[in-house]
């Protein structure tokens, strides 16, 4: 590829209007690509081969990045192609994971399987902490049911803090992933108010799969019907539930003491 640095000054630029329209869900969705903002995230994209393109302001930080196509802009597109009120002066055009089903099979197959369920989870924030949380306990992977938020909505990136190119991310059919659960013998654990164990007295497996649900409706009853064990955080002062990006850190890091 070559590495010539491309001078562009117009918000008006053909690809400039492209990079803007990727901040719509629909668009981004069918052009494969999403964008990263500010210095950190670009970073941790270019340690993937995922990352498509930079734009910048500073023609010294495009060339410490090469092998991929490089954009000298200035303050007024970076402020138009941003989500950020006060964006850094540095833009990344990175291509989607690859979220197929089939990846699951590698990280189930082995005789430990640590791994977080997710379904419907619809706050941008919660899912941005769940990744991070994830990550950083040393899960395996995530699976995100079809109707859980945008994984590229600007708020789940940002929570995520590049996180998100460190863990396999699958979204797929829930009932569909627990059969293959199952059938390599990996613990299915959902969360729930009623009919659950306390979180203290958890089943501690090898293989597991902690699901967590709908910030508002909980896991749905047709995924809860088909969980193993259900546990709950006994809870004081009449508070019913925690936040679920909370209860999925406590819940992860119990399974693993």
């Amino acid at each position: 590829m070559q590495n010539n640095i491309i001078n562009i000054t117009s918000t008006s630029n053909e690809t400039i209007k492209y990079f803007i329209s990727l901040n719509d869900k629909k668009t981004r969705m069918n052009a494969k690509r999403f964008i990263v903002e500010g210095y950190h995230l670009v970073n941790e994209a270019s340690k993937t081969n995922l990352l498509e393109a930079i734009i910048s302001t500073d023609e010294k930080e495009l060339k410490k990045i090469n092998n991929v196509k490089r954009y000298l802009v200035n303050d007024a597109i970076i402020n138009k192609i941003a989500t950020t009120k006060n964006p850094q002066n540095i833009l990344g055009i990175v291509k989607m994971l690859d979220h197929n089903i089939t990846n699951l099979l590698p990280i189930i197959k082995g005789n430990k399987t640590k791994l977080i369920m997710l379904d419907d989870v619809n706050d941008p924030g919660n899912l941005g902490t769940i990744i991070r949380t994830a990550a950083g306990l040393g899960y395996d992977g995530i699976i995100m049911s079809p109707n859980t938020v945008d994984l590229y909505n600007e708020k789940v990136i940002r929570s995520t803090q590049g996180v998100m190119f460190k863990i396999p991310i699958i979204k797929a059919n829930l009932q569909e992933v627990i059969k293959m659960l199952k059938k390599e013998k990996v613990f299915c654990i959902g969360t729930a108010l009623t009919n659950a164990k306390d979180v203290k007295y958890i089943t501690k497996k090898d293989k597991f799969a902690i699901c967590l649900g709908n910030e508002a409706k909980g896991i749905s009853k047709e995924v809860l019907d088909n969980m193993d064990e259900n546990v709950k955080i006994a809870m004081n002062n009449d508070v019913e539930s925690l936040n679920v990006s909370i209860a999925a850190g406590i819940i992860m890091y119990e399974m693993m003491e």
